[in-house]
């Protein structure tokens, strides 16, 4: 996008500088453009060549006009321009930012184009090799005269910033540039003050900034971002715990061994050792565990496998017992159990009827999002998800809506 735009502020220079005659016959050239015959011939001469794609060409014929001695300051000025115009072309961006800061110093620019001017050299020196310094000072000098309404420049100068290593000014700058896209600002945008975030330690920065990143762009790259800000929510609550490693399953992040076998034993203390069963099966698959992870993780998978072997007989009773209990807690309890072996139906009838009982509505809405996304119901589990109200609960719970907008 940005060597788009350069091109079009490029092509836009050149277009001015064949208005100002430099493709007009000499007498004429220099009749219009106030450019003597010495200068405008080899000038004339080199803006051809160059849009031909000829530079060597095109530069030689350029130094011939710029060698002329007793120029006048708009000659000079035209010879800049036409600098900038060819080394534009060859992508030597640090010398095409060299000639049009000479026009915009030379008080020959024009000044409905100053400002055209300060944008361009702000992306030009933004180009390889950086100056970001200049990149700082144009931008900020267009931003004051334009009135600062340009989202992209805003971020451009949020990443001069970080990349100088001034975060908290990376952050405000491009916080502009978010305020100003409206609805949905560019993902490269969002990175930038994830990572300004990061370095910060701003914790609440960074996990507002990857919601909104996976909300608004949920690739599988952006959600193993998220999954940093998963594990550190995994370390507080179990209940909150288990939702959040279960997230983490269906997003294909348990890649880490403690994960693993940390999400298997909340499960077993949870009275869920068929979801235990089932992390501990999928982290092997994938090779997550090591040699030295070999006895432990084989412990605790025996261990759930004969939790399963006790329990899974008894499903039928123990639902039979929670129906008929007056308790919403067992309701749920019970619709956790259906659901880990795979009885999403009956968990959901669970979970309704633990809301009518007065049971945890946190859990209960949890319960239910997770049920409607078994039945493949995308629209009603981000419902039942938005329902959840406190604190702890309601961050994962909202991931878990984002996640749920895939089905």
């Amino acid at each position: 996008m940005r060597k788009k735009s350069l091109l079009i502020v490029f092509l836009a220079v050149a277009a001015s500088l064949a208005v100002g005659g430099l493709v007009a016959p000499a007498p004429a050239f220099a009749q219009q453009a106030k450019v003597g015959k010495k200068v405008g011939d080899p000038l004339a001469e080199a803006l051809a060549l160059g849009k031909k794609g000829q530079y060597p060409q095109a530069l030689a014929r350029l130094k011939a006009a710029d060698a002329v001695a007793g120029k006048t300051a708009f000659e000079q000025f035209k010879i800049n321009e036409t600098y900038g115009f060819i080394y534009s072309q060859q992508r030597n961006y640090a010398a095409a930012a060299a000639a049009f800061e000479k026009s915009l110093n030379s008080g020959q620019l024009p000044a409905g184009q100053v400002n055209d001017r300060l944008k361009q050299l702000a992306q030009l020196n933004f180009q390889s090799p950086r100056n970001l310094d200049k990149v700082i000072d144009y931008t900020n000098r267009y931003l004051k005269a334009t009135g600062g309404g340009d989202p992209a420049m805003h971020a451009m100068l949020g990443q001069a910033y970080q990349l100088q290593g001034n975060d908290k000014a990376a952050i405000a700058s491009v916080q502009n540039a978010v305020r100003l896209s409206g609805g949905r600002p560019a993902e490269n945008w969002l990175r930038i003050l994830l990572q300004s975030y990061s370095r910060l330690g701003d914790t609440n920065g960074v996990a507002a900034t990857t919601e909104r990143l996976v909300s608004q762009y949920p690739t599988p790259d952006n959600w193993k971002l998220m999954s940093s800000t998963l594990r550190k929510q995994a370390s507080g609550d179990d209940r909150v715990a288990l939702n959040v490693y279960r997230l983490m399953g269906e997003l294909d992040l348990m890649d880490k061994p403690d994960d693993c076998m940390d999400a298997a034993i909340v499960g077993i203390q949870s009275g869920l050792p068929a979801e235990a069963v089932k992390v501990m099966d999928k982290c092997t698959a994938r090779k997550v565990f090591g040699p030295e992870d070999e006895a432990r993780s084989q412990r605790i998978l025996a261990d759930a496998r004969k939790r399963v072997a006790a329990q899974q007989p008894n499903l039928g009773k123990i639902a039979q017992q929670a129906s008929a209990s007056k308790s919403g807690q067992d309701e749920i309890e019970v619709g956790e159990v259906l659901l880990s072996y795979g009885q999403a139906d009956k968990a959901l009838a669970a979970a309704q009827r633990a809301v009518q009982k007065g049971g945890d509505r946190d859990s209960a809405m949890m319960l239910m999002g997770r049920s409607q996304i078994q039945l493949k119901n995308g629209a009603e589990a981000r419902k039942a998800f938005s329902q959840v109200k406190s604190p702890e609960a309601a961050s994962v719970a909202k991931l878990w809506g984002i996640y749920a907008s895939r089905i």
